[in-house]
C-alpha cells in the first residue's frame, strides 16, 4: 500500500474520530440532563398522585382494570444504540399472550419496522430523538390516546407503558392508578370545581407525567448505550489509526533508505569513473562515514 493510500486512509479516521466523537459527547450530554432531571419527574408524580387521593372518594378507589387494555412501547428514533429495539421487540410475544385483546401504539419508526409482522394493526406514534423533542412528543401521544380511548369498541381502561429500563425491559402501568397514598388528615381541600369535572383532569395529568417519566427513563438508557457504542467505535478508531501510522512510518522509513541507497551507489559509480568528487558526495560519505 503506498504512502498515498495510507495518508488518504488516516485523514478518513481522523474524521471519523472527529464525527464520533461528537456522537458520544451529545450522548453523555443527554444522558446526565435526563439524570438531572429524575427527581423532578417522581415529586412531580408524588403531587399528582397526593391531590388525587385527597379528593377521591374512598369507594372508588380500587378500579379492577378493564377488559380490554392499551399498551404504548416505546423504542428509539435513532440508531447507533446495539439492540435497544431487539430487546423490545422480543419482550412482545409474552406480553401479547398474556393480553390478546390489547391494542398497542409503537413509539418510533425503527421499532415498528422491526415489529411490523408481529403487530401488523399497531397504531404508529411520534418516535422522540431527543430531549429537546419530548414536549412535542407526549403531546402527540396524548392525542392518539384520546382517539383510541374515543373508539366505542374499545373503550379501554388498562393503560400499560413497555419500555427499555436500566434493568431491561420494564412495564408500568398508568391506568387504573397505582396504589395511592393515604388521604392527608383533615377535613381536606377545598375545590371549585366539582369532582366530575377536577377527577378527569387529574387522570390525564397523571397519565401525561407517567408517559414523561417513561420515556425520560427510555431516553437515558437509550443515549446511556449509544454512548457506550460510541466510546467501542471510538477505541477501534484509535487502534486501527496507530496501526496505520505504524506502517506508514515503516514504509516511509523504507523509502527514505531505498533513495539514500540509490544516490549513493550513484555517486560510488560516479566517482570509479574518475570524475571528481562534488560537495553532494562528500555530504553523502560523510553520511556514510568514509
Amino acid at each position: 500500500m503506498s504512502g498515498a493510500v495510507l495518508r488518504g486512509r488516516l485523514q478518513l479516521l481522523d474524521e471519523l474520530r472527529q464525527i464520533v466523537s461528537a456522537m458520544r459527547n451529545l450522548a453523555y450530554a443527554e444522558k446526565q440532563r435526563l439524570g438531572h432531571s429524575r427527581d423532578a419527574r417522581d415529586r412531580a408524580m408524588a403531587c399528582v398522585l397526593r391531590a388525587i387521593a385527597d379528593v377521591l372518594p374512598p369507594e372508588c378507589r380500587g378500579l379492577p382494570p378493564g377488559r380490554r387494555s392499551v399498551w404504548v412501547v416505546i423504542g428509539t428514533e435513532r440508531g447507533f444504540c446495539g439492540g435497544f429495539n431487539d430487546r423490545l421487540a422480543e419482550a412482545l410475544p409474552e406480553r401479547m399472550s398474556a393480553d390478546p385483546n390489547s391494542t398497542w401504539l409503537v413509539a418510533g419508526g425503527r421499532l415498528r419496522q422491526r415489529v411490523a409482522e408481529l403487530l401488523p394493526d399497531a397504531v404508529a406514534l411520534r418516535g422522540c430523538g431527543g430531549t429537546d423533542e419530548i414536549a412535542p412528543c407526549i403531546n402527540a401521544w396524548l392525542d392518539t390516546l384520546a382517539q383510541v380511548e374515543s373508539q366505542p369498541q374499545a373503550n379501554p381502561v388498562a393503560l400499560w407503558v413497555l419500555h427499555n429500563a436500566e434493568n431491561g425491559v420494564t412495564q408500568r402501568r398508568l391506568l387504573p392508578l397505582p396504589d395511592l397514598p393515604a388521604p392527608t388528615p383533615g377535613p381536606g381541600p377545598l375545590r371549585h370545581l366539582p369532582l366530575a369535572n377536577l377527577m378527569p383532569n387529574l387522570l390525564a395529568e397523571a397519565v401525561h407525567v407517567g408517559l414523561l417519566a417513561a420515556l425520560h427513563e427510555s431516553l437515558q438508557v437509550e443515549n446511556a448505550w449509544r454512548l457506550a457504542q460510541m466510546q467501542r467505535a471510538q477505541d477501534y478508531l484509535d487502534d486501527t489509526g496507530n496501526s496505520l501510522r505504524r506502517r506508514y512510518f515503516r514504509e516511509r522509513q523504507t523509502d527514505i533508505t531505498s533513495e539514500l541507497e540509490t544516490l549513493m551507489s550513484a555517486l560510488d559509480l560516479k566517482r570509479k569513473q574518475g570524475f571528481g568528487s562534488s560537495p553532494a558526495e562528500a555530504a553523502v560519505h560523510q553520511l556514510r562515514g568514509t
